[in-house]
Order: C-alpha cells, then sequence, then structure tokens
C-alpha cells in the first residue's frame, strides 16, 4: 500500500468494501485469485478481513485463527473482537491496551492506535480517544479522529481534519464518506451535499446498509422522517439486526407516530443484537429517572 494513508491499488476493492460497510462484499473481494499481493499488503488484507467477521459479529473466527504468535497489528484486532462481543472483559482490554501502548516494542503500530481510538469512543472516552489518534499516519485513523471530534461536537476540529484526508486522498471513497458526515453536522445546504454524496456512492457502489443510513440521517435532520423511513427499511432488507438501523427506525417511527407495538419490535430486536447501544442507555436512565420520580410522588 502506498504510505500516508492512501490506498494502494492491489487492496482498493477490499477497503472499498469494507469503508462502505459491505463486509462479506470486501472478504469476497480479498480472497479473489485475481489478488496479487506483497507481504505488507498482505498483512493489511488480513487485518480488514478480521474486522469484516468483527463487524458481522463472528468474533469466533478472529479467537479461533490469531494465535500469541502473531504480529501487533493482529493481535491488536484479536482485542477488539474480544472488547465487541465480551464486554465483562472491556477492563483487560483496557488495561493491555494500555500496556501495548506503552511498550516501546509495540506502541508505534497505526492498527493498535486505530484499535484504540475504536474501543475509547465506544467507551465514550472521546479525549483518550482523540488523544491516541492525534498523529494519525493514515486515512482512516484521520477519519475516526473526524468522528471522534464530532461526537465532542468539536465540527471545527472534525473539518480541519476532514481537510488533511482530502489533501491525503481527495477522491478516496472514505474521505468522500467523512466529508459527508461532516458537511450533515454543519446543516443548512450542507445537508444536500451529504445527502448526495450517499447517493452517488450508492449508485456508483451499492446500496449497502451505511450508506442508506446516511442517506436516512440527512432526511432526519431535515425533519422529513417518513422519507427517511423508506431508506432504512431498505436497510432492513439487507440486515435486519442491524443496530444503526435500528435505532433511527426507532427515532423515525416515534416521529410518524407509528403504533406502540412498532417501536416495541425494534426495541427487541435492537436489544438482542445491540444490548449496549447508546439509545438503550438512555432509554434505561430515562425509566430508572420516571421510576425515580414516581415513587419520590408516592410517598409525598
Amino acid at each position: 500500500a502506498i504510505p500516508g494513508g492512501r490506498m494502494g491499488d492491489d487492496l482498493f476493492s477490499v477497503k472499498n468494501e469494507f469503508y462502505l460497510g459491505n463486509y462479506q462484499g470486501a472478504i469476497n473481494e480479498a480472497q479473489s485469485s485475481d489478488l496479487v499481493l506483497s507481504p505488507g499488503d498482505e498483512k493489511e488484507r488480513d487485518i480488514i478481513v478480521y474486522r469484516c467477521y468483527i463487524e458481522m459479529g463472528q468474533s469466533d473466527v478472529v479467537q479461533g485463527e490469531i494465535g500469541d504468535g502473531h504480529p501487533t497489528a493482529l493481535q491488536a484486532v484479536k482485542l477488539l473482537s474480544t472488547y465487541k462481543t465480551n464486554k465483562a472483559m472491556a477492563e483487560m482490554v483496557l488495561v493491555t491496551m494500555k500496556q501495548w501502548l506503552e511498550d516501546a516494542e509495540t506502541c508505534n503500530n497505526p492498527t493498535l492506535h486505530l484499535v484504540a481510538g475504536l474501543v475509547y469512543m465506544e467507551e465514550g472516552d472521546y479525549e483518550e480517544a482523540a488523544k491516541v489518534l492525534h498523529a494519525g499516519t493514515t486515512l482512516e485513523m484521520v477519519s475516526l479522529q473526524v468522528q471522534v471530534y464530532l461526537k465532542m461536537a468539536r465540527v471545527d476540529m472534525a473539518e480541519k481534519s476532514a481537510s488533511l484526508m482530502a489533501r491525503m486522498e481527495d477522491d478516496a471513497t472514505l474521505t468522500q464518506l467523512t466529508t459527508a458526515w461532516v458537511n450533515m453536522h454543519l446543516g443548512g445546504d450542507k445537508i444536500s451535499d451529504a445527502f448526495y454524496t450517499f447517493q452517488e456512492l450508492a449508485d456508483k457502489y451499492s446500496e449497502t446498509p451505511l450508506l442508506l443510513n446516511g442517506m436516512a440521517a440527512c432526511q432526519m435532520h431535515q425533519g422529513k422522517h417518513e422519507e427517511a423511513e423508506k431508506y432504512l427499511l431498505k436497510a432492513l432488507t439487507k440486515n435486519n439486526s442491524d443496530p444503526l438501523t435500528l435505532q433511527n427506525l426507532i427515532v423515525c417511527a416515534q416521529h410518524t407516530r407509528k403504533a406502540p407495538e412498532v417501536v416495541n419490535r425494534y426495541l427487541a430486536t435492537l436489544g438482542k443484537n445491540a444490548a449496549d447501544s447508546l439509545l438503550l442507555k438512555r432509554k434505561e436512565k430515562w425509566e430508572s429517572a420516571f421510576d425515580a420520580a414516581a415513587a419520590a410522588t408516592s410517598h409525598a
């Protein structure tokens, strides 16, 4: 692969499918007999393939195939799979990650920094995520930086990082996707720009749940919840357990006054597939607050 985060042509299709959320498509591309790779690219291909299995909920493949003798990058991916599938191990993962980030032999590994950014972001520790991604050397690390800044409501910082991506590789799919996320947060006319980016990528490649959710989110930002729902239902036919689709459908269902049982079905599916999702955590918090208020009232 070309240094500085640019995609090497040999892995272009594999990375592209991964970034668009077509994980099985990325695995298929990676297994193509037409693919002739250098040892460095082979290692990068393996990282992407294992990350696809994690995203598809098949972490057993990762746990079973990556042993103690594998290089740091793959060990980091295995750590990510442990974190994603067993939240009881979160503390162990965080401690191990911290040790590796401080170890002179492993601390400069870009995959380790990327994994640390992903884990800290999911933990809601955006300060640590921003710190570990600060010296991003790959396009994906800078893209994750952007996502962290958006979570921190620092759209100004997100814009700067997106500009850096454009300087690194302007026409890369990941650069276009990341710019669209920033535009969505900027609001106004930029929302239309974001929508057209998602639409163009869907037309050029395929309508993945990620792109359909992007288009739906643009419609939701403009208060067009019925339009958004059409994209989300299409996304649901492609993956009926995708947490992002389900969370957006729950929000839309409330705005379009769907029957309570419809919302409850979505909530039940979400609970089964992503019990630790932000929406469910917020729901739990509201319910606890409501119960506490009700109890206080009844004792008054």
